[in-house]
């Protein structure tokens, strides 16, 4: 028997690579993705990371000391355009350069985004001033969050929080949530 070696072809242009960091008890972001990324041609990949009860500014903090090693496990050895840590408080409790630094550790090519930094921007590109602001957080990290968007120049003008200390207690009401708004 004869065997033929055949040169593969391979695609040369491949689509845009986001992989998303998200939270253990999350059990809705990855539908939320995929419904703002459906019909375009980007490729999806996602790891989670572990989350520490009660949600204080500390166990944020502690929960972002993994953002490294669990970038790594999102396309091992690969490279990614985006990486996305999709965690608000803890991105506001952690700094963004924390985050950022962290991840580029683990995808050193890879832009860094966060639900805080994309609010921020999106709100000054529709030269957005005035907000108002609701939290499922606690008083204190709702405190942050208000003093964070306030240090990129909005005004707050009301402010409500419900003042929920675990997360999967938040997950339970951001899915009561979506299914109130946005299913049919």
């Amino acid at each position: 028997m004869n065997s033929t070696k055949i040169d593969p072809k391979f695609i040369s242009q491949s689509n845009p690579r986001v992989g998303l960091i998200a939270l253990a008890s999350d059990f809705m972001i990855e539908k939320d993705f995929i419904n703002v990324i459906k019909n375009r041609k980007i490729d999806f990949f996602v790891n989670r990371i572990e989350c520490y009860n009660p949600l204080t500014k500390e166990n944020l903090i502690k929960m972002s000391d993994k953002v490294t090693e669990v970038t790594k496990d999102i396309l091992p050895d690969q490279d990614l355009d985006c990486v996305v840590y999709g965690c608000t408080s803890g991105t506001i409790a952690a700094g963004h350069e924390s985050i950022e630094q962290k991840v580029k550790v683990a995808k050193p090519m890879a832009e860094v985004s966060t639900p805080s930094t994309a609010a921020i921007k999106a709100l000054k590109k529709l030269n957005i001033k005035k907000i108002s602001i609701f939290t499922p957080y606690s008083k204190k990290l709702n405190d942050d969050v208000l003093d964070y968007f306030k240090s990129e120049g909005f005004e707050v003008t009301s402010n409500s929080y419900f003042d929920i200390q675990d997360d999967y207690d938040m997950e339970k009401l951001i899915k009561i949530i979506y299914m109130m708004f946005f299913q049919k």
